[in-house]
Parts: structure tokens; sequence; C-alpha cells
């Protein structure tokens, strides 16, 4: 539907006057996120804890924000068109901008992207390589101008301008089948499945350990790499070392080295605060390496500008959460450099990208998806993190504590998966890749370089009017 999703609204809108572009896309634009996101006060209030009333009112607060992008893009690609400049170049340009921007400020949040929707449609995204997810963006709304450009009896126009999306999606057919192999390597992803609420719970602390030792001594006989999901030892691995001995003893000699998600405390001034951890453990359960989540959540793992606006942190139920990590070096897994992204950090391309250029050959998100319950988050999330892999042609392994975990080729393809809220092991097969995009060499050049030309095109008009305006005075 993504690819004529806006046009009855622009059609509407040029016959019936519907009112001012900024206002009615604005309108779309929250209605479409309230929907979306219908699961986040829930998860606010589980995961920060907040209370419901504050919940609710981020869950608007943010809606109303995402959708100022849309109503942004209305009012922009209008301004455009008014100008003459044709449709294909007048709904691509801002969109990819706006989109771009979206993802940096405030923290950034590129969450349901309009190229996110063509997520099953491998041969078309094959372009997030070569332009990322933006570019893929970019191009679902140049393909509404070429028929809006039909629709408005521009017909040799629109149909030329249709053959770029046409022809993206014919080489992306034949990239899918030409993805370079190389050697291969068994992985086991544990999916444990323990229910949020009890994780934390010290009463439930003893059997949490005993079951993630049953189930990674498991899969160390089937892999050579066993991961366990964020947050899986309720401690601090090697801080906590009586809670955690048992678990550390018990997957000695494995035969596997073992990727396993905890959290580690670290003094800040005087202030305890702690840092979301991934270690890659040696087959005689030594460390090897460690990653620490760089981009954390607002209000899920830290209060932003709490130390200028103290009663944030009576808000959020908290003050001093998580520390984000510096470092986005890989980790030495053997011949295959792990680069590991620990919860939604996954949604970011420039991150990811930085870690691929770091000398990263496979992609390891560890999640902990379970305070989203059977909600449609699970689902956004996991389609939002499998473009990291096509855009950096590495396969990329997910492993969630409730699900929903799986494996991803470079090409997109989740070859494998478990269910949500079922507790077993992933096996399977992923490959080094040592292939470097177009993406990877050169980042987000498409939608930055939008941006500049429609704030050019902007300006000249915003100077056409001024000076017509002058000439109606004199």
């Amino acid at each position: 539907m993504a690819w004529i999703a806006p046009l009855p609204l622009l059609w509407a809108e040029d016959r019936f006057s519907l009112g001012h572009p900024l206002l009615l896309w604005w309108v779309w634009g929250t209605l479409f996120f309230l929907l979306s996101l219908s699961w986040l006060p829930g998860t606010m209030e589980s995961y920060a804890p907040v209370a419901p009333w504050l919940a609710l009112l981020a869950y608007g607060a943010l809606s109303l924000y995402l959708g100022l992008y849309w109503g942004l893009w209305g009012w922009w690609s209008r301004r455009l068109l008014s100008s003459g400049i044709p449709a294909f170049f007048a709904f691509s340009l801002p969109l990819a901008f706006l989109e771009y921007l979206r993802g940096h400020l405030f923290s950034g949040f590129p969450w349901l992207l309009a190229a996110h929707s063509q997520a099953p449609f491998l041969p078309f995204i094959q372009g997030a390589s070569i332009i990322g997810v933006y570019g893929l963006s970019f191009l679902l709304a140049w393909f509404w101008g070429g028929v809006w450009d039909v629709i408005k009896g521009k017909r040799k126009r629109g149909a030329f301008s249709l053959l770029l999306p046409l022809a993206l999606i014919l080489w992306g057919g034949i990239r899918i089948n030409s993805i370079p192999h190389g050697p291969s390597l068994k992985v086991a992803l544990v999916q444990p499945n323990v229910p949020p609420r009890i994780k934390w719970d010290p009463a439930w602390g003893k059997a949490q350990m005993k079951l993630l030792i049953r189930m990674t001594k498991e899969a160390c006989n089937q892999a050579r790499l066993v991961i366990l999901p964020e947050s899986a030892i309720p401690y601090c691995l090697f801080q906590e070392v009586r809670k955690t001995r048992f678990f550390l003893k018990g997957v000695q000699n494995c035969k596997a080295h073992i990727l396993v998600g905890t959290n580690h405390w670290v003094m800040h001034g005087k202030e305890v605060f702690l840092k979301n951890r991934a270690y890659l453990l040696s087959p005689q359960g030594q460390e090897e390496g460690y990653y620490d989540k760089i981009h954390l959540v607002p209000f899920g793992e830290y209060v932003p500008l709490v130390r200028f606006l103290p009663f944030l942190s009576a808000l959020a139920g908290y003050r001093n959460g998580f520390l984000p990590g510096e470092n986005t070096a890989p980790l030495p897994f053997p011949h295959i450099p792990l680069g590991v992204e620990i919860c939604y950090e996954a949604i970011f391309p420039e991150l990811v990208r930085s870690q691929v250029r770091a000398g990263a050959k496979l992609l390891v998100n560890i999640t902990n998806d379970g305070w989203f319950g059977r909600s449609l988050a699970t689902y956004q999330h996991l389609t939002a993190a499998l473009f990291r892999a096509v855009e950096n042609g590495r396969w990329m392994v997910r492993d969630a504590n409730s699900g929903i975990s799986a494996i991803i080729s470079p090409s997109g393809k989740i070859v494998a998966f478990m269910p949500l809220f079922t507790q077993g092991i992933l096996k399977g097969r992923i490959e080094e890749v040592a292939l470097t995009t177009f993406y990877t060499l050169l980042g987000d050049w498409l939608p930055v370089v939008s941006g500049l030309i429609s704030c050019i095109f902007l300006v000249i008009k915003g100077f056409k009017t001024e000076k017509l305006f002058d000439k109606r005075q004199i």
C-alpha cells in the first residue's frame, strides 16, 4: 500500500481544497503514528516504569511530534510543486531529508520509516546497499511523484520517471543471487523466554541461572558461537561473582564462544550508574571483550535533561539510570569480528555502519522485546533492524529474550526465526562476507543532498514571492 498510500489524500487535497497542507498532513501523520504506536503506553508503564497518565501524555506528544514530519512534507512538497519542480522531485527530496532529520534530532527515532513498509519486497530493498534506508524512502516518494504526474496529465514525464524504481527492482532481483559467499559458521541463539516481570526478581535469580546454563550447554554442542539476549544475566556478571559464579562455572569448556548480555555498574562522580553490556566469553569462560550500549533509550535507560530539570526523575521513577558506551570497535571473535547492537541500536543506520567500517563481519543484535508483549512493536523492531544487513552486506543474527529471534541474510531475507514467547534454541549457519557496499563507503549522502537542494528551492521560491509582492506595491 505504501506505493500509493498518500495519493488519494493528495488528489482530494487538490480537488476539494481541504485546507492548509501543513495541518492536513500533520493530522494524517499523527493518526498514522497513534495507530502504529498504540503499544507505547503499556511498554512505558512496564519498562520505565512511569505513571499511566504520563505514559499516555508521552504517547500523544510523540505521535504529534512524529506526525509533524509528515505535515512538513505535505507543506514542503506543495511549495516545490508550485515552483514548477517535477512531482517526483517535489515529493522525494523533502521526504528523504525529513526522515533523515527524524533519525537524528533529539537523539533520533527512525522508527516506521516509509521504506520499512517494503521489508518483504527483497528486490526493492537491495537498493539500501547503495543509498541506505532513507534513500529507499526517496525512491518510494519518487514513485508517488511519477504517478502524480500521470494523474495530472504529464504522462510522458511521469512514465519516464517510473523507470528509475523499476530499474532498481530489476537490479535488486539480480543482486539477491549474486552476493559472494565465504566461510560458514554455525551459530545458536538462545531464546530463554523469561517474563520481564520476574527477570529482576531475586526470588527467580537462581532458577534463571539454571535455565541459562542448561540451554547454553545444549547450544554449545551444536555451534561455534552461542548468543544469549540482552540482560540475559540478571546480575552484573563479573562484579556480583557470588551470584554469577554458578553460571560461569557451568559454561566452562563449552567448546564455543558465548556472547551474553548483562549489566555492569560504574562510579560517575559520586553516584552509581549502570552500563548495558555484552561480554564475549571464550570456550573456557574467560572474558575476551565487551561492548557497552551507546544509544540509550530516553526515559527507559536515562532521563534526558535531568541535570537541568530535576523533576523529570520523579516522573520517570528513577534518577541514575545507564551511562552510554563510547567504543564501536567489533568484538574479537576468531576470523569474524562481531558488530554488536543492543536493543534498538539496530534501527540506527549510522551506528551500525560505523561498526562495519571498523571491521565487523557479522552483525549481532541482542534485545529484550518482552516488554512489548504481543503487540506490533516486536515486528516493527525486527523490520527496522533487517535493513542494516542489506545496507552493509553482512549477515545479522538477532537474539531476543522472548522473540522474535532471527537469522537474516545480507539480502534482508529472514532465513530462520523463532516465534514470540517460545523457549528454545535457534540454530543456523551464517557466512563471512567481505563485501563492502556503496552505503558502507558513502553513508547517507542522498538525504543530506536532498535537504540541501530542497532548502535552496525554498529560498528561491521565497525570493520570487517577495519580488512579486514588491512589484505589486509599486
